[in-house]
């Protein structure tokens, strides 16, 4: 652009403007208008088809996955015997230093339907067959215990 120009002027050297004038620096093209290529009606038919099925694709997959449908139903886990010693909880009734062994939360989670802040609530069922705990909470007023009961 502006050095270009400085250089055609000869403001910055002549071996600079020499390089600038020569002859195929003259070379002018001419611009193709839509009208005048027998194509191009085509190919902006074919671009529109592009986008139009990109995106009826793309709000068919976001749709489905807003209602849930690529979501996981179940998740194993399986945590190392690991202890954290003084883990921040937070609970309704605040934040309270605990101890938190890893291996208490190995087992088997699926989905019971429910959302939570437009997330799945996974719930806890048996560790070796899947299926739910058929007891109920010894201390179903303890609000740490959290466990379906049928």
């Amino acid at each position: 652009g502006i050095a270009f120009k400085l250089a055609r002027m000869r403001m910055l050297s002549t071996s600079m403007k020499e390089a600038t004038t020569r002859r195929y620096f003259r070379t002018e093209f001419r611009r193709s208008t839509p009208g005048r290529t027998g194509h191009s009606f085509f190919f902006v038919a074919v671009y529109l088809f592009n986008l139009s099925v990109l995106l009826a694709g793309k709000i068919y997959v976001s749709v489905r996955q807003a209602n849930g449908d690529y979501q996981c139903k179940s998740i194993t886990a399986r945590f190392r015997e690991d202890i954290w010693r003084e883990a921040i909880v937070v609970s309704d009734q605040g934040y309270e230093v605990r101890v938190l062994a890893y291996s208490y939360f190995n087992g088997v989670y699926v989905q019971d339907g429910n959302m939570h802040n437009e997330r799945p609530v996974y719930v806890e069922r048996r560790k070796f067959d899947g299926t739910e705990f058929d007891k109920t909470s010894p201390n179903p007023e303890d609000p740490y215990f959290r466990m379906k009961t049928p």
